[in-house]
């Protein structure tokens, strides 16, 4: 329950009082045009269910679009900060500031942000599970969150005893990192020489859906050639893309509800939180056309692959594999720990789990809907499979996107 208080103290410049200030104004100081931002929004909107004095004002990320509202006097902001001159503006209004922005790590504000370098683990383990040893990376060489998302997939890397080819964004003009692509004829060129087939990581949905569309003029066949994989998982970029992206989920309305709650705090207390940054876990690929595939060269390994993945969505035993794949048993288990390091038990648990993670984003099901149409048995069988696979429980995994008031 929140505390009463008459006053909300030192704002840096000044005294709040609840006698003279009914309402307390917060700036939303981002775009909409993503859904990473709307996420944001929703979990902002989720905290402020029951704080009916707060008023919102939403403002463009633009320090002349700060000047403009500068006579409303906001109490407090909540901002993705991609550039220097908008965090400069922001600081000279002397209010509190909570940035929501992976892109500069320095500035003076305290940050809720998505863990990048898991990010790009997850990107990376997806597509070494489906059998690619070839790898890349598409991104900024300054960028925080494109920095940390490469570092992630060169960790996965080296766990296969391969490298990363990067491929980095030329302009230098300071605008958002996650807007809309320009016609890029050295990124076609670095296309073209790649090793086939490879596994390429765009650093969000934007430059992944420009590296599919670069395929598709190279006449590249995605996933087949060259598997695609984004972040942010922007629905309507994602649908958008030929074929369309996968991409790994992040916990935006998560991060908006975290940054309200800490600006509320800030707010009550006049004093900012003691953490500098609070870092929240991504929750695994969405996985669509781009990525796909088995890029297994055993034939019967890619065929008992494809089937496990097919049916994951009912109870089925190895037997049921076997009778698809007509191939001896211990034989296949040897082909799928010499091409997938992992076994056939091992991979159907991890293709329910990958169901029951997609559910647990995109629906609202109670758990024995989940595990019903995940095809484990009941909600208990969920729950050790899920902790089994990925060292958490179905919920927690689900609080990782999703918030309540």
């Amino acid at each position: 329950m929140r505390k009463s208080f008459v006053v909300l103290r030192h704002c840096e410049n000044g005294l709040i009082n609840r006698m003279t200030a009914p309402f307390i104004r917060i700036g939303l100081v981002m775009e909409h045009s993503l859904s990473f931002y709307r996420q944001i929004l929703r979990g902002i909107k989720t905290f402020a269910s029951d704080r009916p004095d707060w008023l919102f004002t939403p403002i463009a990320a633009d320090p002349k679009a700060l000047e403009l509202v500068k006579p409303l006097r906001c109490h407090g902001y909540i901002a993705h900060i991609f550039h220097r001159p908008l965090g400069l503006k922001l600081r000279s209004l002397k209010r509190p500031v909570i940035n929501v922005s992976g892109v500069l790590p320095d500035l003076p504000f305290p940050r809720v942000v998505s863990d990048h370098v898991e990010v790009g683990r997850q990107a990376g383990r997806h597509l070494v599970s489906s059998g690619l040893r070839h790898l890349a990376f598409v991104g900024y060489r300054s960028h925080e969150f494109s920095v940390d998302r490469e570092r992630g997939l060169r960790e996965i890397a080296a766990e296969i005893g391969t490298s990363v080819h990067s491929f980095y964004e030329q302009n230098r003009r300071l605008e958002d990192p996650t807007g809309v692509w320009r016609w890029n004829e050295p990124l076609l060129t670095w296309l073209r020489s790649l090793p086939k087939p490879i596994g390429i990581v765009a650093s969000h949905d934007t430059q992944g859906a420009q590296v599919a569309e670069y395929c598709h003029q190279l006449q590249l066949i995605v996933p087949d050639q060259v598997a695609i994989v984004g972040a942010d998982d922007d629905d309507l970029l994602c649908e958008l893309s030929r074929p369309s992206l996968s991409s790994v989920r992040l916990p935006a309305e998560r991060i908006g509800f975290e940054a309200a709650r800490l600006l509320d705090e800030w707010l009550q207390t006049g004093s900012p939180p003691t953490e500098k940054t609070l870092v929240l876990p991504p929750a695994g690929v969405a996985i669509r056309q781009s990525s796909n595939l088995q890029a297994v060269p055993d034939p019967y390994v890619a065929a008992a692959v494809r089937f496990i993945a097919d049916q994951a969505h009912r109870p089925f035993k190895v037997d049921d594999i076997l009778r698809a794949v007509p191939i001896a048993r211990r034989a296949l288990e040897r082909r799928f720990r010499k091409w997938l390091q992992r076994s056939i038990l091992q991979e159907i648990r991890r293709a329910h789990v990958e169901r029951a993670k997609h559910l647990l984003a995109t629906t609202d099901l109670a758990m024995p809907e989940v595990a019903h149409r995940s095809g484990l048995t009941d909600s208990r069988q969920l729950s050790i499979t899920f902790r089994q696979v990925t060292g958490m429980t179905p919920s927690g995994f689900r609080r990782q996107l999703k918030v309540t008031g």
